[in-house]
């Protein structure tokens, strides 16, 4: 088999997973190898799925004039290919962030366009080209750090976006090897982004020396080992969630956009994993801010919900527990 069989088979079987069918799609295109690469197999199976593409690429300006010919770049080849493109660009609170935060505004800028973006055109589902390396280097990034159950799973392969668009990665099983042959079958180039290859970032050293190492040592199992860690964790998390959406209902009394009301006696003899998940349900379900929000802060609001007493949480947050029966959640 070719490597544009295989790629297209492994981009057949992502679309299926993710149930993208009879859809407007917005594809996220950077110029790199993987964003290429998933443009031109949703060009080649469009009319199979029934898809009507549209192609976001935002200029982050990060790079001078590198930034700008990607950007160019990206429009010659969606107009190649008859799809049709927004090019967006940050505005200058980006560019002035410190450098400890440049990474995340960079992030949140291109989320918001994407979302602008997909409203604009009226697409309910947002295409990503993250790759099964992407999820291996992820989930070993968040175990070096220090994880949990959420960071095991690494990347998913859906999401809802801040606007309710599905977000959807096709190509998280698809190694990178694969995406560039098929690339270098097709004699398509694609955008290098310079900075890939500085390895004082911890991203790009993770990719470029311990990887590598690890590979040589155990071979290729590192990654088989990774992947699957990452696809186990988020079965489990997502039985967890099930679970703890189930407990959060039979708990709530009272939802306000500041306040929030349990009854706390549903909670009191559950796994104490169960009911910190309560808690980012209701988290999630109160759109209060969990950037902050981890293991520590979590467990002390199980340990609250548990007996009398208060803490204080990052956002403004303060939860108290003024008897057995009630825990009283409100925001300053």
């Amino acid at each position: 088999m070719t490597a544009t069989t295989d790629f297209l088979t492994a981009l057949r079987q992502g679309l299926a997973r993710c149930q993208v069918e009879k859809a407007n799609v917005l594809v996220g295109v950077s110029g790199g190898a993987d964003s290429v690469a998933l443009l031109r197999g949703l060009v080649e199976l469009r009319d199979e799925f029934s898809l009507t593409l549209h192609v976001a690429h935002l200029n982050h300006k990060l790079r001078g004039a590198a930034s700008d010919e990607d950007a160019v770049w990206v429009s010659s080849l969606c107009a190649s290919r008859g799809v049709p493109v927004d090019i967006g660009s940050v505005d200058e609170a980006v560019l002035n962030s410190k450098q400890s935060a440049l990474e995340e505004a960079a992030r949140d800028a291109r989320h918001r366009f994407l979302d602008d973006v997909a409203a604009r055109c009226d697409c309910r589902v947002m295409a990503l080209a993250h790759s099964a390396d992407d999820q291996v280097e992820t989930v070993l990034h968040h175990i070096l750090r220090g994880t949990g159950l959420s960071g095991l799973r690494g990347i998913p392969v859906e999401r809802l976006s801040a606007s309710g668009c599905r977000l959807v990665r096709p190509m998280l099983a698809i190694r990178r090897e694969l995406i560039e042959a098929y690339l270098l079958e097709l004699g398509q180039d694609f955008r290098t982004d310079a900075s890939n290859t500085d390895t004082s970032l911890t991203r790009n050293w993770l990719r470029h020396e311990l990887l590598p190492q690890l590979r040589n040592r155990f071979g290729t199992r590192v990654d088989q080992s990774l992947y699957r860690l990452a696809e186990q964790a988020a079965e489990i998390e997502t039985t967890l969630a099930t679970l703890a959406e189930r407990l959060l209902d039979q708990s709530l009394l009272d939802a306000q956009p500041d306040t929030v009301r349990l009854d706390v006696r549903p909670l009191a003899n559950q796994p104490r994993h169960l009911v910190r998940e309560v808690f980012v349900q209701l988290w999630q379900r109160q759109q209060w801010p969990r950037q902050s929000m981890g293991f520590p802060e979590w467990n002390r609001l199980a340990e609250v919900s548990l007996a009398s007493g208060s803490t204080n949480l990052p956002g403004g947050i303060v939860a108290r527990c003024d008897s057995e029966f009630l825990l009283v959640l409100g925001r300053r």
